[in-house]
């Protein structure tokens, strides 16, 4: 960091680590999720449709702003000092907006939220215009300066109007932000391009920090009531509940490459614009969730039933993050491969009208709270078990074929015979990685070093480079794996590496 000199933002794609998220990045993030903390305290004291509306209205707000700062800093990374006052600037009215909506004894909230917005808005205002030295062509960042600072505009003008008129100025301010990137993203994309893997972190790691405020609430709830049998159940059901969105998350979006076409999307960069605006819905249903968790756990005997606003807070929470995560699922490739894309968000689908079904009955109290909180973690974890099976189901289908060519081996022809062991810069299928298309093997071409998927990978790029170049052998490029083959005798050698070693 440049300490004694102003220093403009960098683009991304020129830095050298350009996926490192910063120490900077991760208090941030904390001040936001603290900033969650207070919404979800004001929704547990008031579980009704004014009081979701509120919670809905203040998340979109505070989501927002984080990633609106996000996205640039994706693109511009800066760490001096300018950057870093501007940052902690926005923290502190981060802050003073979660306070002002969540309390109740407060004098003239909507002044202070129109106070904090601004408060958050304007320091970005100034790292965009920061970043205009280092723009390839300024147009794109003059119409999201356009943009948001209309926005903030129109906060501060709202207060002209009566408070009952102010929040829907408000929510006209945010869709024109909103849109503001579906806007000039293609032109932006190709000045200065997203970074996959510091955006996929990003969200990640503010994902991961609401999932642990979740599981802070419900040991709070806990002990503050006292640890007793019934606590420890509903507890250990309401933490099973948070493994499954843990394991949802983090062992599908989290690993999923964006698809380049779609049926939500024709190319990669509308892909993301649907990826980056779902994780709204998903970040506000894990923030509710953890309020009903809380209420899961205070349920004093086995025998006694959820209260129909809890278990509506409940199924609707759980529902919306299961929703958004099919949405995703759309926009995405599976790491996992044989996991199709229908696949994927069926199951998501199936797991939410699954709750919705539990839902009605305990809510009609036609089941116990005990039976609800059990069925809604199974209804979680049994998605996730029918997407391992099928992945388990499409491994042990590639087990089987690598095993036929076992069968077949103990030939050899004169192009394995003269075949080399050319050198590969490249350890991966680039043509894969360009695509985000999953990859299940790798190959490595004995003429020139190329790196190819192999046949079960959707790509199949090592037999194209073959049908493409006419290089006749092939080896495996995966470790542990010694065989070889010709396309052109199509003649496999089992022992190939080995035999290539001992030479």
């Amino acid at each position: 960091m440049a300490l004694t000199r102003w220093q403009a933002p960098a683009l991304r794609h020129e830095i050298d680590d350009p996926h490192r998220v910063t120490w900077l990045e991760l208090f941030f993030d904390l001040v936001y999720v603290a900033g969650l903390i207070q919404l979800g305290d004001r929704l547990a004291d008031d579980i009704s449709w004014s009081g979701v509306a509120r919670f809905a209205g203040a998340f979109v707000v505070l989501w927002w702003t984080w990633t609106g700062t996000t996205a640039f800093i994706n693109r511009f990374p800066s760490d001096d000092v300018p950057h870093r006052m501007l940052t902690f600037v926005q923290m502190f009215a981060v802050g003073m907006f979660a306070v002002a909506a969540a309390s109740t004894n407060i004098e003239n909230p909507t002044a202070w939220l129109v106070a904090a917005y601004l408060g958050s808005r304007i320091p970005l205002l100034i790292m965009y215009m920061r970043a205009r030295r280092i723009a390839p062509n300024e147009a794109s960042i003059n119409r999201f300066l356009a943009a948001f600072g209309t926005g903030a505009g129109m906060w501060l003008v709202s207060l002209a109007f009566p408070i009952s008129v102010r929040p829907w100025i408000w929510a006209v301010a945010l869709a024109i932000e909103f849109a503001a990137p579906i806007l000039v993203v293609r032109k932006l994309q190709l000045e200065a391009p997203i970074q996959n893997e510091h955006f996929r972190e990003r969200y990640a790691l503010f994902t991961i920090i609401v999932l642990g405020e979740t599981l802070v609430k419900t040991v709070s709830e806990i002990t503050k009531i006292g640890v007793s049998a019934q606590t420890m159940v509903f507890g250990s059901l309401a933490f099973a509940m948070l493994i499954a969105l843990w394991w949802t998350y983090f062992d599908d979006v989290a690993e999923s490459e964006l698809s380049p076409s779609s049926v939500l999307g024709r190319s990669g960069t509308i892909n993301r614009l649907w990826w980056v605006y779902t994780h709204l819905p998903l970040a506000a249903g894990l923030t509710a969730f953890g309020v009903a968790a809380k209420k899961v756990a205070s349920v004093e005997g086995f025998d006694d039933y959820l209260k129909a606003s809890y278990t509506w807070l409940l199924v609707g929470a759980l529902a919306t993050v299961l929703m958004a995560v099919a949405v995703i699922d759309l926009v995405t490739v599976s790491p996992h491969f044989g996991v199709r894309v229908g696949q994927r968000a069926a199951l998501r689908f199936m797991a939410v009208a699954g709750l919705l079904l539990v839902g009605v009955l305990a809510a009609a109290g036609s089941i116990s709270a005990l039976t609800a909180s059990l069925l809604f973690a199974l209804v979680l974890v049994a998605q996730i078990g029918i997407e391992v099976l099928i992945a388990a189901r499409a491994d042990r289908r590639v087990d089987a074929n690598m095993a036929s060519l076992d069968i077949s081996s103990g030939k050899t022809c004169r192009h394995l015979v003269e075949a080399e062991t050319p050198a590969s810069e490249v350890p991966s299928c680039v043509t894969c990685e360009e695509k985000g298309v999953p990859v299940v093997q790798l190959r490595r071409c004995l003429t020139c070093g190329y790196i190819g998927c192999c046949d079960d990978s959707p790509g199949r790029h090592a037999t194209a480079h073959f049908e493409e170049t006419g290089h006749p052998t092939i080896a495996s490029a995966e470790p542990g794996q010694d065989w070889a083959y010709c396309y052109v005798d199509e003649l496999f050698d089992a022992d190939w590496w080995a035999s290539r070693t001992s030479v």
